[in-house]
């Protein structure tokens, strides 16, 4: 199917750009989620890396509407000025919008900046009718939890509806989690965060459930490894970040309390080089979680037919 149709065609189309997290391999790139519906097309998160999976799948590229951040850590965020520039370079008429927590505007301007004068290079050689210029800089737009147990309806537009919630990533704050809705249809995505009673509460019932999950079982001969070396800086990091993820069996426990039918693992750390690794890092996790579980890979599809 074109990328028009599948645009067009009245369905709910996922793509996962990427599953990884902020370490770098040769199976998964860093943190982004495609969602296209009746003409709109919108990214959440841009990860190193993940830009290139949208143009390898031939995503509609000239048609990406709007970008959703879930926070700015460097492996959510790095794609974000390739993201703009190339859609532009791609067909995209009008400003690429940006959402995200508090800081946002900060972000986009930083890499507006960073961009400045590749813009500058690009229209002075090809022009305005093939790339207009008040289609070159991206609008940033600070999304702000009114009341930080509910969630914000953030965008609605033709029958695509986006609410952001909070989620706890602390010290990263704000940091956002997503439920996407069309036409009956409910997908969650996480975002970086522990599992708290919020998260359960507004990743209720959905069809697909996108969740974070790090395996510290797995961590743990890494870092016993590190303190042998005395590479203390490599155990106090993978230490540290034990502190605001979810291990895949708790991701299960809240796929399991949310209702949700599907469950698919994304910002996968460490990285799973075979099937015994695969088969290690979801140990224990269908004890919990009847549903369907799917162990997220860079450029998978997922579509959902109308339910009204």
């Amino acid at each position: 199917m074109s990328s028009d149709k599948i645009l067009r065609d009245g369905r709910l189309h996922i793509f996962l750009l990427g599953s990884g997290g902020p370490i770098n391999n040769n199976l998964r790139v860093a943190p982004s989620i495609a969602v296209l519906a009746n003409g709109e097309f919108i990214l959440i998160d841009t990860g190193p890396g993940s830009y290139r999976n949208l143009e390898i799948l031939r995503l509609p590229a000239a048609h990406l509407t709007a970008i959703f951040l879930t926070h700015f850590h460097s492996d959510h965020i790095g794609d974000l000025g390739e993201a703009n520039v190339l859609s532009w370079a791609n067909g995209r008429k009008k400003a690429l919008e940006i959402y995200g927590p508090e800081g946002v505007e900060k972000v986009v301007n930083g890499f507006i900046m960073a961009y400045e004068l590749d813009k500058e290079y690009r229209f002075t050689h090809h022009g305005e009718d093939v790339l207009p210029l008040q289609a070159a800089t991206p609008i940033s737009t600070t999304i702000l939890i009114q009341k930080s147990n509910e969630r914000e309806l953030v965008f609605d537009r033709n029958d695509l509806k986006v609410y952001a919630f909070e989620v706890d990533h602390s010290p990263v704050k704000p940091a956002l989690g997503y439920r996407i809705e069309f036409k009956g249809n409910i997908v969650a995505i996480t975002g970086d965060t522990i599992k708290t009673e919020n998260l359960v509460k507004h990743c209720k019932n959905a069809d697909i459930l996108f969740s974070e999950a790090i395996s510290y079982d797995m961590l743990k001969p890494v870092i016993a490894g590190a303190q042998t070396r005395n590479l203390s800086r490599i155990v106090k990091i993978l230490t540290d970040i034990q502190e605001y993820h979810m291990e895949p069996v708790v991701a299960a426990e809240l796929a399991k309390e949310a209702n949700v039918k599907k469950i698919v693992y994304v910002h996968i750390v460490p990285p799973l080089p075979n099937k015994l690794a695969e088969k290690t890092y979801l140990k224990g996790v269908s004890d919990v979680f009847d549903g369907e579980i799917v162990l997220g890979e860079d450029k998978m599809k997922f579509r959902l037919d109308p339910k009204r």
